[in-house]
C-alpha cells in the first residue's frame, strides 16, 4: 500500500508530471494556470475522467449512471454524458437542471434521494425521466397525484432497504434502521400499489446500501442478494422488470492503509454473477445499472491553493493558505470523518522528500483551529507563494463545502481537455457576497416586506 507521499506522486504523474522541479499538468505549468486564473482553483482532468469512465464500463459490462452528488460542474458532467452507455442519478432538481443542460437523455436518468418536494417530482414527470427511484410508500401516492394532474406516466424504481447489511463499507445507508428507501418488508405492498395506479410504470427496484466499498467478495454477495429482491419484486408484479440499480459505493483510497479497488476481479466476478442469472424470464430485458460519483471523478481532481504564510512555533513549520475548508471541507476531515486523516497533499511549486519526521501543518485562511488540512504532512519547505495541492479532489469538493463561511471569494474551476487549461467558472469577487440580498429599506421603500 503506498504512502501519501508516495500517491501525491502516483497521481502527479497521472495528470502529467514534473518537469524542472515545476508541476506540469496535461502539459501547463501550474504556475502559469494561477497566474491566469487567480487562487485558489479546482483543476479537473477531462482525460482522466473519460477514461475511468471507459475502464468502469468495459470491467462491469453494464450500463453507468453518474451521481451528480460528487460533481456537478456542467463541463464535467458533459464529458461524462458523451461516452457510450452512460447516463446520470440526480437527487434535486437542480442537479436534474444541469444533467440535461449537460446532454443526458431523459431515458438515461434516474432521480432518487429522501425527500423529494411535490416540484421536483412534477419536474421528473415534466422531462419524462426513466425512473422516479420512490423512497417510500407515501412518495407512491404523491407521484401518482401529480402524474395524474399532468395527463402523463412516469416510470417508478422501488427503493428497497434491504434486510441484510454490506460489510466491508465505510458508511452504510441501507441495512439498517433509518431514512432511506422502503423497508424489504413492505417490498410486496410497494409492488402492488404501484401497479394499481394506472399513472405509474413499474421499472424495476433500486438498492443503494454503502459507499465507500473496497472488499470485492462482500460487494458481488451484495448484488446477488439484490437481484434475488428483484426476481421477488417480479414474482409480485407476475411481469419481468426493466431495471435493477444495484448503487455504487466502490471505494476511493484517501488514506493510508487503503488499497486500490480492485474493479477488474469486480468486474469479472460481476459478469459471472449476471450470466447465472441471464436466462430468467423474469428479468428478460432488463437494464442493469451502477450509480457512481465519486469513483468516476474523485482521482481526476486537483485543489489548488497558494501559501500565504509560513510560520514556525515551538519547532513546527505552519503554511497558512488562501484557501480551506470554506472551499474543500472534506478534504479538512469536517464531513463525517470521525478520525481525521489528510489527503495526498504536495508542494506543486517544488518537488522534494519532505522536512523530516515532523512534516508541515498545512492551514486554511478560515478563523478556527478545524480550518487544517493536515498537521504532519512531509511536504517540501514551504515558502510564501508555494502552490500546495490536495489530490483526489474531484468530488465532494466544491459543491459539498461551505462557500459562505467567512466571505471569502468562492475558487475557480479549471478543466484540462486535450492540452489547454479551460476556465470553467472564474474566481469569485469580495463583492458577490451582496448578489441577491436586499438592503434594508429607506424611509417610504418597503422592498420585500410581506403584509
Amino acid at each position: 500500500m503506498l504512502s501519501q507521499v508516495d500517491k501525491a506522486h502516483a497521481l502527479a504523474e497521472r495528470f502529467g508530471g514534473y518537469r524542472d522541479g515545476e508541476f506540469y499538468p496535461g502539459g501547463v505549468p501550474i504556475s502559469r494556470i494561477a497566474a491566469e486564473y487567480g487562487t485558489p482553483f479546482y483543476l479537473y482532468n477531462g482525460e482522466m475522467i473519460v477514461d475511468r469512465v471507459r475502464r468502469v464500463r468495459e470491467a462491469i459490462g453494464t450500463e453507468v449512471a453518474f451521481s451528480l452528488k460528487a460533481n456537478p460542474n456542467l463541463a464535467v458532467c458533459q464529458l461524462i454524458a458523451s461516452q457510450r452507455e452512460v447516463g446520470a442519478e440526480v437527487a434535486s432538481s437542480g442537479e436534474l437542471v444541469v444533467v440535461r443542460a449537460a446532454g443526458f437523455e431523459p431515458e438515461d436518468i434516474v432521480f432518487a434521494g429522501p425527500a423529494k418536494t411535490d416540484d421536483e417530482l412534477r419536474r421528473s414527470i415534466e422531462e419524462g425521466i426513466f425512473a422516479v427511484n420512490v423512497e417510500s410508500l407515501n412518495e407512491i401516492d404523491r407521484l401518482a397525484s401529480i402524474a395524474e394532474r399532468k395527463g402523463r406516466r412516469i416510470g417508478v424504481g422501488l427503493r428497497i432497504n434491504p434486510a441484510a447489511q454490506l460489510m466491508g463499507s465505510q458508511m452504510r445507508m441501507g441495512g439498517t434502521v433509518g431514512q432511506f428507501g422502503i423497508d424489504q418488508d413492505d417490498l410486496a405492498e410497494a409492488v402492488r400499489k404501484t401497479l394499481s395506479l394506472e399513472q405509474l410504470i413499474l421499472r424495476g427496484i433500486h438498492v443503494y446500501t454503502a459507499t465507500q466499498v473496497f472488499e470485492v467478495e462482500p460487494l458481488l454477495e451484495h448484488c446477488r442478494n439484490i437481484v434475488e429482491i428483484a426476481l421477488e419484486a417480479a414474482d409480485v408484479a407476475g411481469q419481468p422488470l426493466e431495471m435493477i440499480d444495484f448503487g455504487g459505493g466502490f471505494g476511493v483510497p484517501y488514506f493510508e492503509k487503503m488499497a486500490e479497488f480492485d474493479l477488474e476481479s469486480f468486474g469479472e466476478g460481476f459478469r459471472q454473477l449476471l450470466s447465472s442469472y441471464r436466462s430468467d424470464p423474469r428479468l428478460s430485458g432488463c437494464r442493469f445499472l451502477f450509480e457512481l460519483g465519486r469513483y468516476l471523478v474523485a482521482d481526476a481532481g486537483l485543489y489548488v491553493t497558494r501559501v500565504v504564510d509560513v510560520k514556525r512555533m515551538r519547532g513546527k513549520t505552519f503554511a497558512v493558505t488562501d484557501g480551506g475548508m470554506n472551499h474543500h471541507l472534506t478534504a479538512t476531515g469536517n464531513m463525517g470523518q470521525v478520525f481525521r486523516k489528510s489527503y495526498p497533499l504536495s508542494n506543486l511549486s517544488h518537488v522534494g522528500a519532505g522536512t523530516g519526521e515532523e512534516g508541515v501543518a498545512v492551514a486554511g485562511p478560515c478563523c478556527t483551529p478545524l480550518d487544517v488540512f493536515g498537521t504532519n504532512i512531509p511536504l517540501v519547505e514551504p515558502e510564501a507563494g508555494d502552490l500546495i495541492g490536495v489530490f483526489y479532489s474531484g468530488a465532494y469538493g466544491y459543491s459539498a463545502s461551505n462557500l459562505g463561511f467567512l466571505s471569502h471569494p468562492t475558487p475557480a474551476e479549471v478543466l484540462l481537455w486535450q492540452g489547454e487549461a479551460c476556465l470553467l467558472r472564474p474566481l469569485g469577487k469580495p463583492e458577490d457576497v451582496l448578489k441577491g440580498q436586499e438592503a434594508l429599506p429607506t424611509a417610504g421603500q418597503e422592498p420585500g416586506v410581506l403584509r
